[in-house]
């Protein structure tokens, strides 16, 4: 289905249900909430381990399969804004005709209202796009936020906005509720939220241990590879979860060792200057720069040839072809000027008129090459590898060919710096290698492996297609994302929406409301039932999720909100989607799925898991995004 088809559904079907102005909210309120709703309605098939992919071709006829939330309305609002360009130039010129006809004739009857027929539609079609491409900017700025906090949780955030949204429309144009009423009692219901959350998280151990067996022995106990793994479950290379939650793992180990390393550099020069500081650690004040994680990603191979690599990729080649292509425990020099002879900025010309001027020349070129050949000599390092910003002159390659030498020339800025940054300017590495990526001799990168302080790392993606690399570099920033926040915050808690259920439970609870101390109550009835509503939208990740598997959401979602209303003890109780085994469906019978329903409902606390502040984010953006929209008084385009 076009987008464009889906688009005019939503949206144009308005036009006969909207004629009179509610006395509570407004006319483009009401527009604005439906937008979201219909966009949050297009992303929600994507959220989940059973989710759906979208195939996604973009205005220069790439393609990218993905169920990331932020990806998915990133491409909604570039094919949004060119339906809207092409649109708004075409209503330009067909309104200006229309103004000068009607100025000359103003009296014709069939043909000027026909004209002004089409001029009304067009300009209403131009107007209802521009409020959806401006709801749509606002969710991208929202799923902006969760992605560069988190890294994950995107298609969550927008299935809680449309559900939030969903439910104000009811208070407002069915119950006569004001907006700033709803917007106060849902801004109250995610405080007391956040609250009950922080007596409900999960310890994490957050000691690494790299084994197969690991994972298996400890059923009951959440670890730091259990947590990350559960990050990849929903998405399409899940089969391959376990290598990349260990390349991750790694990968942020090494970080946040350097990064620990210099906050305690950092400590004991503070305490020198303050004998009054702490000298504990506190991971929480440890900033793990992801930055310092790079990933590279080249097809043509297959999705185990991932690696994780201690050091830096670079794509270039050694300078010369004799130059020794494998250096052990090297030396490298990092060098940002030319080893070239210098060249005048401006135009010039040399006038020789002897052979003794001509060679003076030669000489003067000579001279400066040897004293950079002496420059080299001087460093006294065996195993000496040059990596330049810069050319090279053919004379010092030759040069350094035969001393066997190893030389690097015009290395990009950004690599320069991250080679500098493990080795200082002259540092040591275990290995420095060429390597050739398939069987295209001109598709050459060097490996530097093996820096004793190494500070940055370098993920080397291969898959058989660019579509594959693309998915699985996007997976692993998740994995990193998540890998990073649990160390510095080890708390979870259960997915599955287990924790949606268990908020809602505690909303429902009539004495929830009541004081405990003169037994009166402290919220009114109007916002008791907003608050009531704002958690029967925390339902619809539950719900989502039963429906992107395909079971009867109804059935399952009573029997799992009895559990939670029973005792405190089944709290963790959730939807376990990927505990189904697949069977015949030829052969089942009613029996059969009937346990089948049964055994969706599972105790999530040591099945799968979100990070608490990842949680708390995802309710916090999706409950002030709401409030924002609900807000909205009027729409204006000018």
């Amino acid at each position: 289905m076009d987008f464009s088809d889906f688009l005019n559904e939503k949206l144009f079907v308005l036009d006969d249900t909207i004629k009179t102005s509610s006395v509570k909210g407004s006319t483009d309120l009401k527009l604005c909430l439906v937008s979201a709703i219909s966009l949050t309605d297009f992303i929600k098939s994507s959220l989940g381990p059973k989710s759906g992919d979208k195939l996604i071709v973009d205005e220069n006829g790439d393609i990218i399969v993905t169920n990331d939330g932020y990806s998915i309305i990133k491409y909604l609002s570039r094919s949004s804004k060119i339906e809207s360009d092409n649109d708004n130039s075409g209503n330009n010129s067909y309104n200006i005709g229309n103004n000068i006809n009607d100025n000359n004739n103003n009296n014709n009857n069939n043909n000027n209202n026909t004209s002004s027929n089409n001029q009304t539609f067009s300009n209403k079609s131009t107007i209802e796009r521009k409020r959806f491409q401006s709801i749509i900017e606002l969710l991208i700025d929202t799923c902006r936020t969760q992605e560069r906090l988190y890294g994950d949780g995107t298609t969550s955030v927008l299935v809680l906005v449309g559900a939030l949204c969903s439910n104000a429309m009811k208070l407002i144009y069915e119950k006569g509720i004001p907006p700033h009423k709803v917007v106060e009692s849902f801004q109250k219901s995610l405080k007391i939220a956040l609250k009950l959350l922080n007596n409900y998280y999960l310890p994490v151990k957050t000691t690494y241990d790299n084994s197969n067996t690991s994972i298996e022995n400890n059923c009951n106990e959440i670890t730091l590879e259990k947590v990350t793994q559960s990050s990849l479950l929903s998405k399409s290379i899940s089969f391959y979860k376990k290598e990349l939650t260990n390349i991750s793992i790694q990968s942020v180990n090494l970080i946040f060792d350097y990064c620990k390393s210099i906050y305690n550099n950092n400590k004991i020069i503070d305490s020198n200057n303050n004998n009054n500081i702490n000298n504990d650690i506190n991971k929480n004040n440890i900033k793990i720069d992801q930055k310092r994680i790079k990933i590279k990603c080249i097809e043509g191979s297959k999705l185990e040839d991932t690696k994780l690599i201690k050091g830096v990729l670079i794509k270039r080649f050694f300078s010369h072809k004799n130059m020794p292509k494998i250096i052990v425990n090297s030396n490298i020099l990092v060098l940002s000027c030319p080893l070239e002879f210098p060249k005048p900025k401006t135009n010039f010309s040399i006038t020789v008129n002897s052979l003794e001027e001509y060679e003076s020349i030669l000489k003067v070129k000579s001279q400066y090459y040897q004293n950079i050949i002496a420059i080299i000599e001087a460093i006294g390092v065996t195993n000496l590898v040059i990596v330049c910003q810069w050319g090279i002159d053919q004379e010092i390659n030759q040069y350094l060919s035969n001393k066997k030498i190893s030389a690097v020339c015009w290395v990009p800025g950004d690599d320069l710096e991250r080679i500098s940054s493990i080795n200082n300017y002259i540092g040591h590495c275990e290995r420095i290698s060429e390597i050739v990526m398939g069987n295209d001799s001109s598709n050459r990168y060097i490996e530097f492996s093996g820096c004793t302080y190494s500070s940055t790392v370098t993920i080397l993606v291969r898959g058989g297609s660019k579509e594959m690399c693309e998915e699985t570099v996007q997976c692993l920033r998740d994995s990193i994302h998540i890998a990073s926040g649990c160390l510095k915050n080890p708390k979870v808690v259960p997915s599955g929406g287990s924790t949606e259920l268990f908020l809602y439970s505690q909303f429902q609870n009539q004495q929830f409301f009541n004081n405990s101390d003169n037994n009166k109550k402290e919220f009114s009835t109007i916002q008791i039932m907003a608050m009531r509503s704002w958690s029967e939208s925390l339902l619809s990740i539950p719900i989502t999720l039963l429906e992107n598997g395909g079971y009867d959401c109804q059935d399952i979602l009573m029997k799992l909100i009895k559990l939670h209303n029973e005792t405190n003890i089944n709290k963790y109780y959730g939807v376990d989607i990927n505990n189904i085994e697949s069977f015949d469906l030829y052969s089942c019978n009613q029996e059969k799925l009937l346990n089948e329903n049964q055994s969706i409902i599972q105790d999530m606390k040591f099945k799968s898991w979100e990070l608490l502040g990842l949680k708390k984010s995802i309710l916090k953006l999706a409950t002030e995004t709401a409030c924002m929209l609900l807000s909205i008084d009027s729409f204006i385009s000018l």
